[in-house]
């Protein structure tokens, strides 16, 4: 049987590097680029904490750690498509 916080942790790592990439390197970087952030996510996910804080998070890790343009709502996609992964494991 499955470890489902495994499988959760592996499905924010997918979500992360295929749908978020802000920096776009996905067809051509190493695909750990985002691992790190993944631990926070998860946190996030697993505290039930609302697509608006996820996205807020995903913009500091863009604008802080990496310097790149962004803003919670361009993050708001994605927040929601991790937001389900909480919702397939219930």
């Amino acid at each position: 049987m499955p470890n489902p916080y495994l499988k959760l942790v592996n499905a924010v790592d997918s979500i992360l590097w295929k749908d978020w990439d802000p920096i776009g390197i996905n067809d051509s970087g190493p695909d750990d680029e985002y691992r790190g952030y993944v631990p926070a996510i998860v946190k996030l996910l697993k505290q039930n904490a609302d697509i608006n804080e996820i996205a807020t998070q995903l913009h500091l890790f863009a604008y802080e750690n990496m310097g790149l343009d962004s803003t919670p709502e361009a993050n708001m996609g994605i927040a929601l498509k991790l937001k389900a992964l909480i919702k397939e494991q219930d």
